[in-house]
């Protein structure tokens, strides 16, 4: 039975939004599930290396049948990772949280927020950044086109303008400690003037019908919503608080041990994301294969790219798209500890933590070959995917 995107992009960051510290978090292994190859997946670019490959396990603590996902596909489905003597196994966690997954070693690597990262160093967690991912600040809110609500300004004294608190739709109660830095940063209060509402997976349903007046989301979700009809709006946390978002985490343990593995890790991914960057049709068309049963517009599933690429590079024809795109992968110490003093002026996190403690980009290579990434994604026959969606 075909699921619809949307259902599962709603869930899609609960659990690795959560935070670290959960109350009943265990140390337990969490079944796993190694997600199926499409049989439209075409070989890998070059040939596999002799010899067994070595099984990373990738910790997402949601279900990992979405298209945002889509560079972790391509480094595993081109061959990106095999090159690197590795193979993918995806982990999908329920009940515990990815920082810990890692820092214990039931996963090699896990792609958490900010907050969960700081929160768990500060916790005294053997984790750190190795990859940059989402590049920019992506927590944002979304409001209906006609709602008043149309900008942050518009949020601002929201009590003394509207009579009341305006309702924030979110999927968990840690989500509230995700956008109360870009809140802050706006000028809102977030005790005086909103009401934070767990309303589950389907939270953007409810806000579409008016019962809440604000859906907090990101990038790739609102994209994807909007790309299937919903009548929404995106107001851009990035335009006030500048941060970065999800990066890639490993264990101390693993970068003291097995730093080739860490490299060749992180070496593939980043070709996953440029790959997904320089042709969003045959990204879209790679994460389609992967995942066939998922009910989704041809349309809809190229918006979904889009927003993937806004989140790793920031907005198209700017400086910072430059220099990401020149530097895929590397961690910036300035958006780091604009991330410690966002979150300790909110009160996320309460302890002053050294950039240094947070990452490392010892393990980003920059010189692999491009010309090669865009030969693959040019070969892609993502038209034959679109065709199958547009006839269906």
């Amino acid at each position: 039975m075909k699921k619809l995107l949307a259902t599962l992009l709603a869930g899609a960051l609960a659990v690795s939004l959560a935070a670290c510290g959960n109350s009943g978090a265990g140390n337990s292994p969490a079944p796993s599930s190694s997600a199926p190859v499409g049989t439209d997946t075409p070989a890998p670019a070059t040939g596999e290396p002799s010899g067994e490959l070595r099984t990373v396990k990738m910790c997402l603590t949601r279900t990992a049948e979405v298209l945002e996902d889509t560079p972790f596909w391509v480094a595993e489905n081109l061959g990106y990772l095999a090159e690197e003597g590795l193979k993918l196994e995806m982990i999908e966690t329920i009940g515990t949280t990815d920082c810990k997954m890692v820092a214990t070693g039931q996963a090699d690597f896990a792609v958490p927020g900010p907050s969960l990262i700081l929160q768990s160093i500060e916790q005294g967690l053997p984790i750190k950044v190795v990859c940059a991912y989402d590049a920019i600040n992506i927590w944002g809110l979304c409001v209906l086109n006609d709602s008043p609500y149309q900008t942050f300004e518009d949020m601002k004294d929201a009590v003394s303008k509207y009579g009341h608190k305006l309702t924030v739709a979110l999927g968990d109660a840690s989500w509230e400690s995700l956008v109360t830095p870009t809140l802050v940063a706006a000028g809102i209060d977030p005790a005086e003037d909103l009401e934070f509402v767990v309303a589950g997976d389907n939270r953007y349903v409810q806000v579409a019908e008016g019962a809440l007046d604000i859906l907090f989301t990101w990038p790739g979700e609102a994209y994807q919503l909007i790309g299937q009809g919903y009548d929404f709006k995106y107001i851009d946390g990035n335009d006030v608080l500048k941060t970065n978002s999800n990066s890639i985490i490993t264990n101390t343990n693993l970068i003291a041990n097995e730093p080739e593995v860490v490299e060749g890790y992180v070496r593939a991914l980043c070709k996953g994301i440029y790959f997904t960057k320089y042709n969003p049709e045959a990204a879209a068309a790679v994460s389609c294969d992967q995942w066939p049963n998922i009910d989704i517009t041809w349309k809809a599933a190229v918006y979904v790219q889009e927003g993937r690429n806004y989140q790793m590079f920031g907005p198209e024809g700017g400086e910072e798209e430059t220099k990401l795109l020149e530097n895929i992968g590397i961690s910036w110490e300035d958006k780091w500890q604009l991330n410690v003093d966002s979150m300790l002026e909110s009160g996320v996190i309460s302890t002053e933590i050294p950039v240094e403690d947070i990452f490392t980009n010892d393990f980003v290579d920059t010189t692999w070959d491009r010309s090669q990434v865009e030969a693959d994604a040019d070969a892609y026959d993502w038209e034959a995917t679109a065709a199958r969606y547009e006839a269906g």
